[in-house]
């Protein structure tokens, strides 16, 4: 999911949660990210919403799931975001099965219980009240569908060439900020989520819970791209006065990334892993057929007062 008002950027200028920042992420993990997808086992011809679609950069892969029968509605909050994503789909063999749509999770474009699957990547992080919103979610799918939440854990992040002992107090004051953080006027952020994930959705309601988990290594030599993204995750464990870390400890922790004589990536030793997590759920709803025809008035009269794609960009 992309932010229209992103609150950290590294010391390239680049924003955590930016679209540039997605795309470079995204090309980082491109084969896990196939995987984890292959792995859902998509219904052919399902509908399926891509909810904080951001760019766009899981619809290929979505729609390869569920086959040129299939359909997919991305939507997200950002029009930046939704803009790179009709022009990313433009011209391709996907293009005439996906839409965008600009709109909170909490209010997709869409009547009850008529959703296959919803898949949302990277965005549970940034939910206030992660149970509330599956619980919602949870409403717009067909009885039997199912909520796929994928995520990151940094608490399975390890950085194998860095002393254990600073690393711990980095993610330790890191972790501990982020409890804290709203109360000092930051958006919500919880990069621990994906451990959590199975138990927000039996809490909202799910049933026949599933969790894979996906390990992500990489060693010396690092490509240019992922260079830059542990670049900029190190600067992010650090960023907003790294409150809870003494001056020392950040000094070491920069060095450890930036310095030019003494880099961890240029050690043959370097090796860096973490784990991410997809986990799914079985909404158990049923509705009836007049629980549905309430939801398409709802929906029509909701329809008129959201914004398009298209008026925004006017």
């Amino acid at each position: 999911m992309a932010a229209n008002n992103p609150v950290f950027g590294n010391e390239c200028g680049l924003p955590l949660n930016a679209v540039a920042w997605l795309e470079m992420h995204h090309r980082c993990k491109a084969a896990e990210r196939e995987q984890m997808v292959r792995d859902l086992q998509l219904k052919a011809g399902s509908l399926v919403v891509d909810a904080g679609c951001g760019p766009g950069l899981w619809v290929p892969l979505l729609a390869q799931a569920i086959g040129p029968q299939g359909r997919i509605i991305g939507v997200d909050i950002s029009v930046e975001a939704l803009v790179t994503a009709r022009r990313r789909s433009a011209g391709t063999w996907y293009a005439p099965q996906v839409e965008y749509k600009l709109a909170p999770l909490e209010q997709l474009p869409l009547a009850h219980g008529t959703v296959d699957a919803i898949f949302s990547a990277n965005v549970s992080q940034y939910l206030p009240e992660p149970v509330k919103t599956f619980k919602t979610l949870g409403q717009y799918l067909a009885p039997g569908g199912r909520l796929i939440v994928k995520d990151i854990d940094f608490g399975t992040l390890r950085f194998h060439t860095i002393d254990p002992g600073l690393q711990a107090r980095v993610f330790q004051a890191r972790e501990r900020w982020e409890r804290i953080r709203v109360e000092h006027g930051y958006p919500f952020e919880d990069s621990w989520v994906g451990s959590k994930l199975a138990g927000y959705l039996r809490e909202a309601g799910y049933e026949e819970i599933e969790e894979k988990t996906y390990l992500i290594q990489r060693r010396y030599p690092l490509p240019s791209d992922y260079r830059t993204y542990l670049q900029g995750i190190a600067e992010w464990f650090v960023c907003e006065g790294a409150p809870g870390l003494s001056s020392e400890d950040l000094t070491a922790w920069l060095q450890c990334f930036f310095d030019e004589e003494y880099n961890v990536f240029d050690q043959e030793t370097f090796l860096y892993e973490e784990t991410e997590y997809v986990v799914s759920g079985v909404w158990p709803g049923r509705y009836t057929s007049h629980e549905a025809e309430a939801q398409v008035a709802v929906l029509n009269e909701s329809e008129r007062r959201l914004l398009s794609l298209e008026e925004v960009r006017s």
